[in-house]
């Protein structure tokens, strides 16, 4: 799966594809596509149940050496084939009629689903300061999945988007000096997305995050780091009033047995040897060194909404919540 609207930071093709961002790879994989033939609606007796929705749904399994890999360039490129395609209509979209008796039944969602069967890798590119930099997730266990589900209808209050994935066992590092970031027995992410019908309307993005067992390294650099990729993502476009949509993403982290680690040696100096040199993927020849503070929860949560609902604000208030 690939495609190139503009140049990108980064050359993840082989030699012979050069100036294409491969974004998917997989060696042995299946597809599935699973699509009802919709029929008409016949009278229903009364007090009977509803008819279960109609299946249009796309099926991915990764057998051997699953790559991904994304960013803030690849969603730009995302965005500008999604407004080709599917252009945003300034004005109220109109609800969706449901069919009457003896006409045809329509299509409400279409869902994704993408199974890694295999070791899977993941990075995530971004450019800081005309550099660039990586989150590397190493997947060493098989299982781990993704779900999306994008709707086909509208309802009287807009429509909805919902994306899951389950991520077992990951080992994320950066391209930091100090590469460890974090790693956990299982990782849940829930994106669920409300679109109103107008179109200019707050949109609100609820996203969970929850983690069994995580473990989590910290240096002052990852908060410019982050930092870094919020610019990167943020930087698309020139600010535009009459494109502006209002949205609010509400966030929530929770997590059991939370071990949160902080350098501490002595003189402030952190020992990052292994990391000098190589890449995120090659491990370590010895354990670093270094003394650490370990901050251990047995529960953990965090909520952290971000709204931006005001067209270039010259401050934008958030509330952290830590339990």
């Amino acid at each position: 799966m690939r495609y190139s609207i503009s140049p990108p930071p980064i050359l993840t093709s082989k030699p012979a594809d050069s100036g294409i961002f491969q974004v998917f790879e997989c060696l042995d994989g299946e597809l599935e596509y699973e699509q009802d033939v919709p029929g008409k609606i016949s009278e229903l007796p009364e007090n009977s149940e509803p008819l279960p929705e109609l299946t249009w749904e796309f099926r991915i399994r990764c057998n051997k050496e699953a790559k991904v890999a994304y960013g803030p360039w690849v969603d730009r490129q995302r965005e500008a084939l999604w407004q080709y395609f599917f252009p945003t209509l300034l004005e109220d979209c109109p609800v969706t009629p449901e069919p009457t008796v003896g006409q045809t039944r329509i299509f409400k969602t279409v869902r994704f689903k993408l199974w890694l069967a295999c070791p899977t890798i993941i990075d995530l590119y971004f450019m800081a300061k005309m550099k660039l930099n990586q989150i590397h997730a190493e997947l060493p266990v098989h299982g781990s999945y993704f779900e999306a589900s994008f709707p086909f209808s509208t309802n009287p209050n807009g429509f909805d988007t919902s994306l899951f994935m389950n991520i077992k066992q990951p080992i994320v590092r950066t391209n930091l000096s100090y590469t460890q970031l974090c790693k956990a027995d299982e990782i849940d992410i829930n994106v669920h997305i409300h679109y109103p019908r107008m179109w200019n309307s707050i949109q609100i993005w609820t996203i969970d995050l929850i983690a069994k067992k995580p473990q989590v390294y910290f240096v002052f650099e990852h908060k410019c780091f982050f930092q870094a990729l919020l610019n990167d993502w943020s930087s698309s476009v020139p600010p535009d009033i009459y494109s502006f949509a209002p949205f609010i993403y509400d966030m929530t982290v929770k997590g059991d047995h939370l071990e949160l680690l902080i350098p501490c040696n002595q003189g402030n100096w952190i020992d990052c040897t292994n990391g000098i040199g190589r890449s995120p993927q090659q491990q370590p020849s010895q354990p670093a060194e270094n003394n650490y503070i370990s901050v251990c929860a047995k529960s953990f949560s965090l909520t952290y909404p971000l709204p931006f609902v005001e067209f270039c604000p010259t401050v934008t208030p958030m509330d952290i919540t830590i339990d």
